[in-house]
């Protein structure tokens, strides 16, 4: 037997088992870094939507934040629209814009068509109400600050 033959197989086996294990390790560092991305999108997500429904809940903030953004007129126009005081119309306001930000938290981390199959749902279902379907189209809160894929996303479940 040549230990000269064996030890050079031992050490090309060595080597592989190295070069194996490196692709090994920039795979899970790669689903690592994702993971770490949906989560950073899914905590960003539920914090302004933990925002909006504070300034939904709370009238002194959200009617300062009504004056001080220069918001007044749309919601002087939407609580004429639906009969409505401005209070009330910038509650539903925040109230519609906290389930678009929420959504956008869903979308920008599902990953299995299964969970996008089930947002389209919710989103035709629920967006789909002519209050919500007002917001989205014209609410200084959600679609001008969302990202232009969701709104996309959004535009086209709601236009069918």
């Amino acid at each position: 037997m040549n230990w000269e033959a064996i030890g050079a197989v031992g050490e090309i086996m060595g080597a592989m088992a190295v070069v194996i294990t490196l692709i090994y390790l920039a795979v899970q560092v790669r689903h690592a870094k994702a993971a770490s991305a949906d989560q950073s999108r899914i905590y960003r997500a539920t914090r302004i939507a933990e925002v909006m429904l504070e300034t939904c809940r709370n009238d002194a903030l959200r009617m300062s934040q009504t004056r001080d953004w220069g918001m007044e007129p749309y919601y002087e126009n939407l609580a004429r629209e639906i009969g409505t005081t401005v209070e009330e119309a910038t509650r539903l306001d925040w109230g519609n814009g906290y389930y678009f930000w929420m959504w956008w938290g869903q979308y920008a981390s599902t990953t299995e068509s299964k969970d996008n199959e089930e947002l389209k749902h919710i989103v035709k279902s629920l967006g789909g109400s002519p209050g919500m379907r007002n917001h989205w189209k014209h609410s200084p809160i959600s679609r001008p600050l969302l990202e232009d894929e969701f709104v996309t996303f959004v535009d086209e479940i709601l236009e069918e």
